[in-house]
């Protein structure tokens, strides 16, 4: 009896928590040795520049946000403006676009030019737009339609399964490596919201992504209390997350 119980009372949930296009985007430069995101909504362009939006850590290990316009006519880039990434109060919008930047030439050996090569390529951009869109609304979908199941069976906890992956999303500190790949955790959490389990079920087949995966999840503990709508017998969700991290090769033509 005891052992039936411990069965129905362990729900896997399989919940995808990917990096999608309005998020960072991990770039891999062969010529830099710096750690360089990408804001993918940030790209635009008009008749005469290019704009687009970088985060990065500076010799002092501080990270930052540098806003950059590239002039097409001339082939100079200026930086508009530079300030300290806070993810929290980080958006991207046009209203900088305007603004002045003391522009200079590029140096050959510079990575801004695999940058602007790549932000320059409208059907690379195009395509990258299409694939992640499509990966953005496959795993919305698979989301909803577990959750409802898994609300149906047991009220109340629909929201809070819902809660728990923002919560994890939100504390998925990106690691610093050119390796992407897809690590899957396993964690079960009680009614306490304590965590009885937290292991890598598939590893992405790098350290360092791995790590930041498993992590995201134990520094979002603890995590709040089942309902009080949910079932008596219900004693504890097992939840198999994945965690998608996308790099992308601006190094290739």
């Amino acid at each position: 009896m005891i052992k039936k119980i411990a069965i129905l009372s362990t729900v896997l949930l399989s919940l995808n928590s990917a990096v999608f296009a309005a998020d960072w985007i991990r770039l891999n430069i062969t010529n830099s040795t710096k750690y360089i995101y990408l804001d993918h909504d940030s790209i635009s362009k008009d008749d005469n520049n290019l704009f687009y939006v970088i985060r990065y850590k500076n010799d002092r290990g501080i990270e930052k946000v540098a806003y950059i316009k590239y002039s097409l006519a001339d082939e100079k880039i200026g930086i508009v403006k530079l300030k300290d990434y806070n993810s929290e109060k980080y958006k991207s919008d046009n209203d900088w676009k305007n603004s002045f930047a003391f522009m200079k030439e590029l140096g050959e050996d510079s990575f801004f030019n695999n940058i602007n090569n790549f932000v320059q390529d409208d059907k690379m951009v195009q395509k990258l737009n299409a694939e992640r869109e499509l990966r953005q609304q496959t795993t919305i979908s698979s989301n909803k339609e577990l959750i409802k199941k898994y609300s149906e069976k047991y009220p109340g906890m629909g929201e809070y399964i819902v809660t728990i992956e923002g919560k994890i999303r939100k504390n998925w500190k990106l690691p610093v490596t050119n390796s992407g790949g897809v690590a899957k955790v396993q964690f079960k959490i009680n009614r306490e919201g304590k965590l009885t389990l937290c292991e890598i079920k598939q590893s992405s087949g790098n350290k360092e992504n791995d790590n930041s995966a498993r992590e995201a999840v134990k520094n979002t503990e603890p995590f709040e209390h089942f309902p009080d709508t949910a079932a008596k017998d219900l004693k504890e969700i097992n939840i198999l997350m994945t965690f998608d991290y996308y790099v992308l090769d601006v190094n290739k033509k």
